[in-house]
């Protein structure tokens, strides 16, 4: 019986691996790809050049996020680089957390969006008994607000998401993928969703991307990639000036390519 060998730099022996060897995978595949540029990569990811330059150098652990997004665009295994990515995390290691480079938009785990679901009340009770104080919880009349709404964070763990509705919404490919923006009049905040119908989720990614009109590189921008879901929803942006206007475009992979879901869809 033959053995399914894995992609060459994405599965190594994890006593043998390292930031370091990750970081030489990362460039190997970049080679394979063409070389691209920083700033090639940068604009068709909208990750910044200097957080790429530490990727590529070994210099830190790049998110999971910048994973995804960079080997999507250098035609990897984002499924293999994922799960090396995260043996390589300490926090999932029980060591001592290392500094990270920083990027818009936060992840957080279906346990979270549960408890959220479930109630302000029991949200409180269990974010008092577990000291999740990494979410900012504080007294029980307070729990309902567990993020402050914030360009860069996550809607879900908001109270935005309560008033929130869909603003546009097209649907692409067939009608099997819709390409939404979800808008908070309480928030003044506006995000992206996309979600596929197609059956092909297994393995591929999604991404989708908010921006102000006419300014795809706005620090305000928020993007997010990841792979095996269905339905896949940005960070948010901040906007009180009611005459200003978002935009929102998105991508799946299908099949090991991937489909461009333009035109771009504004409010």
């Amino acid at each position: 019986m033959e053995t399914a060998v894995p992609e060459a730099g994405a599965a190594r022996a994890e006593s043998q691996d390292s930031v370091e060897s990750f970081a030489e995978g990362l460039r190997d595949l970049r080679i394979n790809a063409g070389n691209p540029t920083l700033a090639a990569i940068s604009a068709q990811t909208g990750i910044s050049k200097s957080v790429l330059s530490v990727a590529f150098a070994g210099k830190g652990l790049p998110t999971e996020n910048t994973v995804l997004k960079l080997v999507t665009l250098l035609h990897g295994n984002p499924r293999e680089w994922r799960a090396r990515r995260n043996a390589l995390d300490p926090r999932n290691t029980g060591s001592e957390p290392v500094a990270e480079q920083a990027e818009a938009g936060r992840r957080f785990s279906l346990l979270q969006t549960a408890l959220i679901a479930a109630g302000a009340a029991l949200v409180a009770a269990l974010i008092t008994g577990v000291a999740m104080s990494s979410l900012g919880a504080g007294p029980t009349a307070e729990a309902r607000h567990l993020t402050k709404a914030a360009n860069g964070v996550d809607p879900m763990l908001t109270s935005c998401r309560d008033d929130a509705v869909i603003a546009a919404s097209e649907a692409r490919l067939d009608n099997l993928v819709h390409v939404q923006l979800m808008y908070s009049n309480d928030c003044m905040a506006v995000w992206g969703r996309v979600t596929r119908y197609d059956d092909k989720t297994d393995g591929n990614t999604m991404t989708m991307k908010v921006w102000p009109l006419d300014d795809p590189q706005s620090e305000r921008a928020q993007s997010r990639t990841d792979v095996g879901l269905q339905s896949l929803y940005t960070p948010m942006i901040i906007e009180p000036d009611t005459a200003a206007r978002i935009c929102g475009q998105a991508t799946i992979m299908v099949d090991g390519k991937t489909e461009d879901l333009g035109p771009k869809l504004c409010i």
